[in-house]
């Protein structure tokens, strides 16, 4: 009798542990909270954290102060030092510059072409040539953009992010974005917080009878829902 009980000692443990299952109470994640980090927990995960302060978008930084929990965003400087360009920053994907109107003749008066089609060359106000990456930008977030020996080339990425209880489409504006749809995925739970994949654009319930999760797309009224936060307006696909 001793020997079955053993037995089923170490099978429940196996079970256990073969699924990773966390116990929240003992890990206690929400004492590690600052006043820049919250910490959470699920059974699936154990201690996960998010930051109080982040940047909207690539055109900015976002820091916060350990002491206070104050959140400061700095706007990025795109300044190339280079005064045959104007230099702009999109909140898609960042820092780019084109060439302006000026006469480079007039501020170089040495020839600066290194020959090599992926640099933009040019000449400083201090007479020096500096050899810039050519901007390979044909304005689409759907395209990887780089150069080579003929210059710029711009191929169609995927954005199959391998997850069953997803669409995955591309915004020429925002890049790959990812819907969640109707599915349930075999993640053992207990409870709902169980199933919380800290995905702002799902919902998701544990299915008791299964004690698996099922998913949802969160309801944006219509609206898709884009880097875990819903839209408010359309978007170019």
């Amino acid at each position: 009798m001793a020997k079955i009980i053993i037995s089923l000692i170490l099978l429940l443990s196996l079970f256990s542990f073969s699924y990773g299952a966390y116990n929240c109470n003992k890990l206690n994640c929400s004492s590690k909270n600052t006043k820049c980090r919250t910490f959470s927990c699920t059974s699936v995960v154990g201690c996960y954290y998010t930051d109080k302060c982040t940047s909207p978008d690539l055109c900015h930084n976002s820091a916060c102060n350990a002491s206070t929990g104050n959140c400061t965003l700095t706007t990025i400087s795109c300044n190339d030092n280079n005064p045959c360009t104007d230099d702009f920053c999109h909140p898609g994907y960042g820092c780019y510059s084109v060439p302006n109107s000026c006469d480079p003749g007039v501020i170089c008066q040495q020839n600066c072409n290194d020959n090599d089609p992926c640099t933009y060359d040019f000449c400083d106000a201090l007479n020096i040539c500096r050899h810039s990456e050519t901007y390979c930008n044909d304005g689409d977030a759907c395209t990887l953009n780089t150069c080579g020996v003929n210059g710029c080339n711009f191929t169609k990425i995927s954005c199959d992010d391998n997850d069953p209880c997803t669409a995955d489409y591309c915004s020429t504006l925002y890049g790959c974005y990812h819907e969640p749809i109707e599915c349930s995925i075999k993640v053992p739970c207990n409870i709902d917080s169980d199933c919380n994949r800290n995905n702002g654009c799902e919902t998701f319930t544990c299915n008791l009878s299964t004690n698996t999760c099922d998913y949802y797309a969160k309801n944006c009224g219509g609206w898709p829902c884009i880097n875990n936060q819903c839209t408010t307006g359309s978007i170019s696909n």
